[in-house]
């Protein structure tokens, strides 16, 4: 645990706490002013990190960013790639683990905002019911935000892709982005052990569409991993 760690890990559950109980009764309105309420907090808890932790953070390849909406297929080793990209893509649509919505409180939150959960018991049924809600929020102009291994990852560590990633991007027929960062070296699972430094996140060029599924599901992986591993060698 670092002194940093510390601060910051009880600014970010003070924080986190007060708006959670604050904003219940906005839970009434719209899905739109909610959004705006919640990239309210990403925006408190990121100005924490870079205050109090001490990290700063970049974007890089943004010209590989399609005009359209698109499925955002991202590396997962932190925290803070939830809180950046709700407030750099403009309220995207996170595919997550069913799980979360059940956290008292915070899921009502979740699925206010238009989070898409998937219920990881469920198969294939689940995997259609995903395709549906993807296609929908496309279809209003909303990005799509997806992390194939599921779960965050320890920096180094190899966690399996989820298939899932591919049919959605085979299925919806809008690009999928690739995206590969570092932040797992800052802000890692653990709150309590930020550490000052930068995070890079970088947007790869979108997949082609002329592969099979299986090319697909390994360029996918062999293009974020090998990035990654770039990013945390600072390259």
């Amino acid at each position: 645990m670092t002194v940093r760690g510390i601060l910051f890990g009880a600014y970010f559950y003070a924080l986190t706490t007060v708006a959670v109980i604050v904003y219940l009764p906005f839970l009434l309105t719209t899905e739109r002013i909610v959004r705006h309420l919640a990239n309210f907090w990403c925006a408190a808890a990121l100005a924490g990190l870079r205050v109090i932790g001490g990290v700063r953070w970049r974007y890089e390849g943004e010209e590989n960013l399609p005009d359209e909406p698109f499925i955002l297929a991202c590396k997962h080793q932190s925290t803070w790639e939830t809180l950046s990209l709700s407030i750099y893509l403009r309220s995207p649509a996170f595919i997550l683990k069913q799980e979360l919505t059940k956290i008292p409180l915070f899921g009502w939150y979740l699925h206010k905002v238009g989070s898409i959960s998937v219920d990881r018991t469920a198969g294939a049924s689940a995997l259609r019911k995903m395709i549906e809600d993807t296609r929908r929020v496309l279809g209003t102009g909303r990005k799509i935000v997806i992390f194939p291994e599921g779960t965050r990852t320890q920096p180094g560590a190899k966690t399996r892709y989820h298939a899932g990633v591919i049919a959605l991007y085979r299925d919806s027929g809008y690009p999928l982005v690739p995206a590969a960062l570092n932040s797992g070296l800052f802000w890692p699972r653990s709150i309590w052990h930020v550490r000052p430094g930068e995070i890079v996140l970088r947007f790869l060029p979108p997949l082609p569409s002329d592969m099979g599924r299986r090319e697909l599901m390994a360029t996918l992986e062999d293009v974020i991993e090998k990035t990654t591993r770039d990013l945390m060698e600072g390259r």
